[in-house]
């Protein structure tokens, strides 16, 4: 075969993940469905290996992608280990799915054996550098097929024993290449190390700047302005800062406020608690966890998005803020803060504000300003909504393309 007709041959990858929708309105780490799906677009064949759940459900597949999820444990009702609020939130919620890491991580690998026996892809993507990357590399040293792993923020910041932390350095020098969604998540894993190429994750910029206020909007909603959080209710997404900071607003704005808080995790019975606690129950509407499909109508009837992420007490952080992208494309204000990857996204007073980490007090005065200055809100969903054009799924998809080019010819 000619180097040229070799190069012209259809990509064909095996994807390992943690996390993968389950379902077509499912958003668990729905940001890797889109990125599959503009993959497909560009003639690459993905065999996508993820945990089973007992959300799982059938699923019709774009042309291209084929999703297989591995049973790890019996019976199906009790494989908890991941989705929800994340393995990590899940294993300190109940210590006892410890117990499940070893038939999770043995499971993966085997069925990825499998496939690579009867699929014979020609690169496996590991998503998460620990455990995927790891599995991978192993299974890329037994089949000889070259091995791409991705980091995005959560295997980073958290996991930094000593122990895991030789496994993750480990991985990430002995794979053909690595990815990482910011530079800041690059850097967690220590110095020393080969550099990743740096591909932000990315969103689908034409469905969520096509949302639809009216769709979720009641009548007595439309008079108030609305803070929306989209996201896992887990310590390190700073919920609570948010809830403390709207207590603080002065009567005369509180009395106009609504905070939309949509997601769902460990975290949610505190947090409803500490809004009873603080008397603003009447003013915080948990909406749990809705469909995918239907956010961009929320983000639209949104007046500012608040992502107040912290440093969790295990040292997890926010990776990079896709959500922050998806409510600049749905042309809303947004307040961040300066944590992990964020000011790679935002830059402060251009294209959001940044305020300090566990600062509440900050957070309301960056809500007070956003309410009072009207120019400003404007000039920041303008720039925001240009920002977040330039992430779209299909420029970021091309980049990776490319690289699984490079990665698969060794070249």
């Amino acid at each position: 075969m000619s180097a040229q007709s070799a190069k012209d041959k259809p990509i064909k990858v095996l994807w390992l993940t943690s996390s993968y929708p389950r379902s077509k309105d499912d958003s668990a780490s729905v940001f890797l469905r889109y990125l599959a799906e503009a993959l497909a677009d560009q003639k690459v064949n993905l065999h996508i290996l993820s945990p089973d759940h007992p959300e799982v459900q059938a699923n019709t597949q774009p042309d291209g992608i084929v999703c297989q999820h591995f049973r790890y444990f019996w019976p199906l009702k009790l494989q908890m280990l991941a989705y929800g609020s994340g393995i990590l939130p899940n294993l300190r919620a109940a210590p006892w799915l410890f117990l499940q890491v070893p038939f999770f991580i043995t499971s993966m690998f085997v069925n990825a054996a499998w496939i690579m026996v009867v699929q014979r892809p020609s690169l496996i993507h590991a998503h998460w550098i620990f455990p995927q990357g790891t599995v991978a590399v192993l299974l890329g040293k037994l089949f000889r097929v070259p091995v791409l792993v991705t980091a995005h923020g959560g295997d980073a910041f958290a996991l930094r024993g000593s122990l895991v932390g030789a496994i993750k350095r480990w991985t990430i020098n002995h794979c053909a290449a690595w990815t990482s969604n910011t530079n800041a998540t690059a850097d967690a894993f220590g110095p020393d190390l080969p550099k990743p190429q740096i591909i932000p994750m990315g969103i689908d910029y034409e469905k969520f700047a096509a949302g639809n206020a009216k769709a979720v909007l009641k009548p007595n909603s439309q008079q108030k302005t609305i803070l929306l959080f989209v996201g896992r209710l887990v310590e390190k997404k700073g919920v609570a800062d948010l809830i403390a900071a709207v207590a603080g607003l002065p009567k005369n704005l509180l009395d106009r406020i609504e905070l939309w808080i949509i997601g769902d995790g460990v975290e949610r019975e505190r947090l409803k608690t500490l809004a009873v606690d603080l008397k603003i129950e009447n003013k915080v509407v948990f909406h749990g966890r809705l469909p995918n499909a239907i956010l961009p109508d929320y983000y639209a009837a949104a007046d500012i998005f608040i992502a107040p992420s912290i440093v969790d007490t295990n040292g997890d952080t926010e990776g990079q803020g896709v959500i922050l992208l998806e409510a600049m494309a749905s042309k809303i204000p947004v307040i961040s803060t300066n944590t992990g990857g964020i000011a790679e996204v935002i830059e402060n007073r251009k294209t959001g504000l940044l305020v300090n980490t566990k600062a509440p007090e900050e957070i309301k005065q960056a809500i007070e300003l956003l309410v009072a200055d009207k120019e400003l809100r404007v000039s920041l969903r303008i720039a925001g909504q240009r920002l977040a054009e330039s992430y779209d799924w299909e420029k970021r998809a091309v980049k990776f393309v490319s690289l699984y080019m490079v990665t698969r010819d060794g070249s």
